[in-house]
């Protein structure tokens, strides 16, 4: 029978969880760790099909943990109990799209679906061989102090973190953010952690999130070089010039959506969103690539609030429609979490087309740009943008 591991501090905790999960005794045996070092004896003593585990525990710390796993194993789902304080770090680990996590107070009844759910096999969302850059996304959203060495093959490289910021990387003969890049481009790391950090002083100016973003631009830029495919998520169709939106009819059964026409913002309440800070900080990350040659940034009743590059209404219908369609077959077919929608133009470029809470984006693309770590890296912040009108 499969056996899950929970490893939490909190000796009242663990029995409440082991007296719940009588009830599902013929589906999965249960072992428990008080701390990190007792889960790694466990596992090396027992044989574990997923782990549970709290992040603030004495001696090994959940982190630790996971980095343990990750470097031995890595075929072992991880489900990760948080506390985080605000609604704004749990939306941003959310959308991290990578950790599966419960948080605490404990709803039971969803800990036992994403328990029986990562028992079944491989699942997105759980961490199986931790991603850097998901651990060091936890990192800052935990606050943490520590530094970390990474390794990956004969490269090592040293990151330090205070309260959960980036101050400073170091890798070979490079430092700073040069050396940050580098690192979050290395394929197959090994994680050590020691919480504690020896540098008060920051400098790294960029954001732990615009590291992360252009570093996986730079490592599909060179996994590009190096011959590694990119799986083919296009969906063929003529120049937007020449679309009938009329055509686009998906009969589902339910109420089509509207098609909403573009219009450029009054100069009174519009002007108040153009102002708004977290909107400013996506379109500073937009510009940012140089393998975005336009975009188009609507509110969901088809207002432009912002057009970079060749761009016109026709576009800004298109992608608000496209979005539109979308969620209506999510419904129909009773899907949900879209991530993306990517379609390959007339011309080989790309259409990446995002949703936010508020917002729809639409990025014209040059075909060799990857659209994943690019919708990865503006996801985070394109949810935290309200509309306030």
């Amino acid at each position: 029978m499969k056996k899950v591991l929970i490893v939490d501090d909190d000796k009242s905790f663990l029995h409440s969880l082991i007296d719940g999960f009588k009830a599902y005794e013929d589906k999965f045996a249960i072992a428990t760790a008080r701390d990190g070092l007792e889960a790694v004896a466990t596992l090396k003593e027992q044989e574990i099909s997923l782990v549970l585990t709290d992040l603030k525990m004495p001696r090994m710390d959940g982190f630790e943990l996971v980095a343990h796993l990750s470097n031995n194993y890595s075929s072992i789902p991880i489900i990760v109990m948080t506390a985080f304080g605000t609604p704004e770090m749990e939306e941003n680990l959310r959308d991290m799209g990578t950790f599966q996590y419960i948080e605490k107070p404990i709803d039971f009844a969803a800990l036992v679906e994403k328990i029986i759910q990562g028992l079944d096999g491989p699942a997105k969302g759980f961490i199986t061989g931790v991603s850097l850059s998901s651990f060091l996304q936890l990192l800052e959203l935990d606050n943490k102090t520590c530094t970390l060495t990474i390794h990956a093959g004969n490269k090592k490289g040293t990151m330090f973190f205070r309260d959960g910021i980036l101050l400073d990387a170091k890798a070979q003969s490079q430092q700073g953010s040069k050396a940050a890049y580098s690192i979050i481009t290395w394929n197959n790391v090994e994680i050590e952690i020691d919480n504690s950090c020896s540098i008060n002083e920051k400098n790294i100016a960029e954001t732990l999130g615009f590291i992360l973003l252009e570093g996986c631009r730079r490592k599909d830029e060179k996994d590009a070089k190096t011959g590694f495919p990119t799986p083919d998520l296009n969906i063929e169709m003529d120049n937007l010039e020449s679309l009938n939106m009329e055509d686009l009819d998906l009969d589902l059964s339910m109420e089509p959506p509207q098609e909403p026409t573009a219009r450029i913002p009054s100069k009174a309440t519009d002007e108040q969103i153009l102002s708004d800070p977290a909107l400013d900080q996506f379109i500073n990350l937009l510009n940012s690539f140089p393998e975005i040659n336009s975009s188009t940034i609507s509110a969901k009743d088809g207002t432009v609030l912002h057009q970079a590059g060749e761009q016109d209404n026709n576009t800004a219908n298109f992608i608000t429609y496209a979005a539109g369609t979308a969620k209506q077959i999510e419904s129909a077919i009773g899907v949900s979490g879209q991530q993306y929608s990517l379609f390959t133009l007339k011309d080989d470029s790309k259409l990446l087309i995002l949703c936010g809470e508020d917002l729809i984006v639409g990025i014209k693309m040059d075909s060799s740009a990857p659209p994943e770590p690019i919708a990865n890296g503006l996801r985070p912040v394109l949810n935290r943008i309200q509309l306030q009108v």
